[in-house]
């Protein structure tokens, strides 16, 4: 008697089709819900980023009694009017807050007595291209992690505003009121009405903020990639355009049509605004759409504008 053979049945060339087209489909429906999970990570992250710098800049506050300058003895446009000959030192907020970052063993390291970069727009002497412990040195906190890196470590030729060395970006920028051209005095000797809480050898007091801490502005986001490469600001040092300026340039501005923002620009790779951080320590998203006289107000410290406070901007 002969014995029944058994046919294991195999997939067909049908059926196994199905199999990848239905797979194909579950994946295209959930790449996006996981690509938005990642960006909703990474949008948190950059919040208490900023969170974290607006205690730096409480706890600096507390030991000396005023923010720190947004830079020092910059290689600027009025740079022959404020540094003294062979004085350039280039020096950026950043570094001073390391203390207050973690970062007391970095900042040890750096000698405030030299410069950490090379713009001198003004040939005033002094500067150099960097100090060994800063060159290439990236600070997370400093960064946002939906942005990604761009031309770093960045270089640019000797012997103008925009020179460095081994630098590399950061994502906060220190609002100001002006560009560089617009800002002939250091800013105890600035007067101007629509002053912001940095500026160039100087900065306020938290007493100095009238328009109150929760409505005004003291950092803003700024995305690596502008319209041009040169584009800061740095961290290691002071270079043209490093004053980042939502009054002039809006938040996410598309500069003649290339999708990014102008030289002092703010913004984010975050989808439609950019985080803020106030005077009072709160980190918000403010919207791009925001109404540009409200966002000139919020700018400032003392401008005496009434604005109406809402939960959204």
């Amino acid at each position: 008697m002969k014995k029944a053979r058994s046919r294991k049945r195999g997939f067909t060339l049908i059926e196994l089709l199905v199999v990848i087209a239905i797979i194909a489909i579950l994946i295209a429906l959930l790449l996006p819900a996981v690509q938005q999970a990642r960006e909703a990570a990474r949008r948190s992250q950059c919040r208490n980023n900023m969170k974290q710098i607006g205690l730096a800049l409480v706890n600096y506050h507390d030991q000396h009694l005023t923010f720190p300058p947004s830079y020092i003895n910059g290689g600027d446009y009025w740079s022959h009017v404020t540094v003294p000959s062979g004085r350039i030192r280039n020096h950026t907020g950043y570094l001073l807050l390391l203390p207050h970052l973690d970062e007391g063993p970095l900042f040890k390291t750096i000698d405030f007595n030299s410069a950490t970069g090379m713009a001198d727009w003004r040939g005033r002497g002094g500067g150099q291209p960097s100090q060994p412990t800063l060159e290439n040195k990236i600070i997370n906190v400093l960064r946002c992690p939906s942005d990604t890196n761009y031309d770093e470590p960045h270089n640019y030729p000797n012997g103008n505003m925009y020179s460095t060395h081994l630098a590399t970006r950061v994502s906060y920028g220190f609002v100001h009121r002006a560009t560089e051209y617009g800002i002939r005095n250091c800013y105890g000797s600035d007067f101007a009405w629509y002053k912001t809480a940095f500026g160039k050898n100087g900065s306020a007091r938290f007493r100095d903020i009238k328009d109150g801490a929760s409505q005004s502005m003291l950092m803003i986001e700024t995305p690596f990639q502008k319209a041009h490469r040169a584009y800061g600001p740095f961290f290691q040092a002071y270079t043209h355009t490093h004053n980042i300026l939502p009054r002039q340039r809006g938040i996410n501005e598309d500069w003649r049509n290339t999708g990014r923002p102008y030289a002092w620009g703010a913004g984010s790779r975050h989808d439609q605004g950019c985080h803020v951080l106030w005077g009072d320590g709160r980190v918000t998203f403010v919207n791009e759409s925001i109404n540009r006289t409200q966002l000139n107000a919020l700018t400032t410290i003392k401008g005496g504008e009434a604005i109406e406070m809402t939960d959204r901007f």
